[in-house]
């Protein structure tokens, strides 16, 4: 055991004993000396240092508990500490080993017990910039990790060797500073921290181990390059596709050659009676052999035919197909993978990880359907503007009388119409989402009216002054967030000030102005929230229906309220100014949409796409090797299928499975993937 690990073991026992003497022995002794009763007789005269005793125990429990961050955060800001190099190491190798399991190579050499070889293996000591270059799926990043191994040893061994990192390229964008992105990169990745990675990039301590030079925009690769070359690393090692070569500076290339036909039946021939299906097809299909030309076309086809079975549909399309063929909701796995296959494949994104939790909504956002777009606009939305329209109508009637419930009426007929026009042959369809999303609107509004009437009552009981300051203060500044002029603030001002010169500030007003402001920002929050999710929907330029009924749900309101015995409220003047005062907070709320409101109201649209049981579709696919899992996350094997599932139609790949089930007979050794 080495003098560090001997010191954190000592820290965690004395930190245990500390812990445990306070715990068990001073706090409950000074508790109890506290609270009027006697300390234990063996203490004697040293009765009084319990207290002093306790705060000292506390304050070394402290420091040995907050010792190691510190430590570490003391230590990351000395650039040349060796202990910084060690957990950067230890960090690398990590995330090395953990995406080499979680490798396809490795699935496969774990059900099949081989893999092939890829390649000739890299030079650990590259002089100039070192360049992989092959077509897709021909192994480069298994070389790069088996190259990232043999320089992370020998950087173990030897400390003026060049720390190796893996970063893939493909999150860069053109518009980002390079160095600044490589930075935090390495801190998202290693928890190499800014100041330490700007350290060691300026000492030419980093080995960069580049991958994905094929993910980045055709376009940006040569200033890419350009930009990495800029930075001189000591080491740089790059995976780019064959036709990219060209367009590198001064390098080596090490040229990942096809697999062979004499590799390819060796490898079947180690496998066994569990890979006759694909000699089968080799052999009355010659036209294949064009196919399996990487260790990533091997890799797939043998997971597709390792039960002798398979029907051949093409490299990607048979893995996909027989990987679900037993899957009972095949055709909603598919259309999960697709949705995150997009997202990965996104400008914003261009990486592999497939994660259960979505990202903001402009990344996705036109990923989803046409029928969950209209299911929000025609179907939830507009039910849950009714039900707030009924429930205000019935609270503003029970609480200030009829006369005002009707003006509230007239309000829902000013709120603006809706502009999404829903296919015809959609139209017979969501009528449970306007249940949910009357219900839902009802209960909000309904709880937030009551809240404020409530709050208005009470702010009745303050002295006339403070009532009427708290009203004209309102209403101006509603008349500031509205118009952004003080003149036309005042203005605004103006009426409320009339009205309780003639009527006083009346308990009517203020319960009608509580339950106007509290229904009011909630309607307009909801709208804000639509409005700004709207414009960032591929469909926000159609016109369409919109919010007719709005009236119709408040007269509901109003006229359920009269069922039950509301009063007419013949003196309605107050009342009604304060309603109004109230509902005027819905246009600047519209007009300024919260942003999480608006996330918020974007989730359901991924809900056709991505059901809400995520991680069990996530584990689903990667017990299909659909994905793999890397360090905990999801991944998808390699950019080849992450495009396919993307590209697909995850029905007509429905069909293809169905008619693949159909033609499977119950077998202990039927396939399965």
């Amino acid at each position: 055991m080495d003098s560090g690990r001997l010191a954190r073991n000592a820290r965690m026992v004395a930190l245990a004993g500390v812990g445990g003497v306070v715990c068990l022995v001073l706090l409950p002794i000074a508790v109890n000396i506290a609270t009027g009763g006697s300390a234990p007789k063996v203490l004697g005269r040293y009765t009084a240092w319990v207290w002093p005793a306790l705060i000292g125990c506390c304050a070394v429990g402290a420091a040995l508990a907050a010792w190691e961050p510190l430590r570490a955060r003391l230590v990351q800001h000395l650039p040349a500490h060796p202990a910084n190099r060690v957990v950067a190491l230890d960090r690398v190798e990590r995330f090395v080993r953990a995406r080499v399991a979680g490798s396809l190579a490795a699935q496969v050499r774990l059900k099949l017990g081989v893999a092939p070889r890829v390649g000739p293996p890299l030079p650990t000591d590259p002089r100039v910039p070192l360049v992989v270059a092959g077509e897709p799926g021909s192994g480069k990043t298994t070389l790069l990790l088996e190259l990232a191994e043999a320089l992370l040893a020998a950087a173990r061994g030897d400390p003026d060797r060049p720390l190796p990192v893996v970063v893939d390229l493909g999150a860069w964008r053109r518009e980002a500073d390079f160095d600044q992105w490589l930075l935090r990169e390495l801190a998202a990745r290693y928890r190499i921290g800014p100041r330490l990675g700007r350290a060691w990039l300026r000492e030419r301590r980093l080995a960069l181990l580049l991958d994905g030079l094929d993910e980045v925009a055709e376009a940006d690769r040569v200033e890419c390059l350009r930009r990495i070359t800029a930075l001189e690393p000591p080491q740089v090692v790059l995976c780019c596709g064959t036709d990219d070569c060209e367009r590198l500076p001064r390098y080596d290339v090490v040229r990942v050659r096809p697999l062979r036909r004499a590799e390819v039946l060796a490898l079947i021939s180690a496998c066994g009676p569990r890979l006759d299906g694909l000699r089968e097809e080799l052999t009355k299909n010659p036209e294949l052999w064009q196919e399996v030309r990487t260790p990533l076309a091997f890799d797939l086809l043998a997971l597709a035919y390792r039960a002798g079975r398979a029907e051949y549909r093409g490299v990607l399309d048979t893995y996909v197909v027989e990987s679900v063929a037993r899957q009972p909701r095949a055709e909603r796995l598919l259309r999960a993978l697709r949705f995150l296959a997009r997202i990965a494949a996104s400008p914003a994104r261009r990486d592999l990880a497939a994660h259960p939790r979505l990202p903001r909504r402009e990344v996705w956002l036109g990923f989803v359907t046409q029928e969950a777009v209209w299911r929000l606009f025609r179907r939830a939305a507009p039910g849950a503007l009714a039900g707030a329209a009924a429930a205000l109508c019935f609270v503003v009637g029970q609480r200030v009388g009829l006369v005002t419930a009707g003006v509230a009426v007239l309000c829902t007929a000013l709120l603006h119409r809706g502009r999404f026009a829903a296919p015809a042959r959609e139209r017979a369809r969501g009528a449970h989402w306007a249940v949910v999303g009357f219900l839902g609107g009802a209960a909000t509004t309904a709880g937030l009216s009551t809240v404020g009437g409530w709050l208005g009552a009470n702010l009745g009981r303050w002295p006339a002054y403070l009532s009427f300051a708290v009203v004209v203060l309102v209403a101006f500044l509603l008349g500031l967030g509205g118009f952004r002029d003080g003149y036309w603030a005042t203005a605004c001002a103006v009426l409320p000030t009339a009205v309780m010169v003639l009527t006083g500030p009346s308990a009517e007003l203020l319960v009608a102005l509580g339950t106007g402001l509290s229904a009011g920002a909630a309607t307009g929050v909801f709208l804000g929230g639509l409005t700004a999710l709207w414009s960032g929907l591929p469909g926000a330029a159609q016109a369409g229906g919109g919010l007719r009924w709005l009236p119709v749900a408040g007269l509901a309101g109003a006229g359920l309220a009269a069922v039950l015995g509301a009063p007419v409220g013949p003196q309605a003047l107050a009342p009604v100014t304060g309603l109004l005062i109230g509902l005027a907070v819905i246009p600047p709320a519209t007009a300024r949409p919260l942003d999480a409101v608006t996330e918020a109201l974007a989730r359901p649209l991924a809900l056709d796409e991505f059901p809400l049981r995520r991680r069990a579709v996530l584990r689903d696919a990667r017990d299909r090797v659909l994905l793999v899992e890397v360090d905990g996350e999801h991944r998808f094997p390699h950019p080849l299928v992450r495009d396919h599932l993307a590209g697909r139609d995850p029905a007509e790949l429905g069909a293809e499975v169905a008619r693949r089930r159909a033609g499977i007979r119950p077998s202990g050794s039927a396939p399965r993937a």
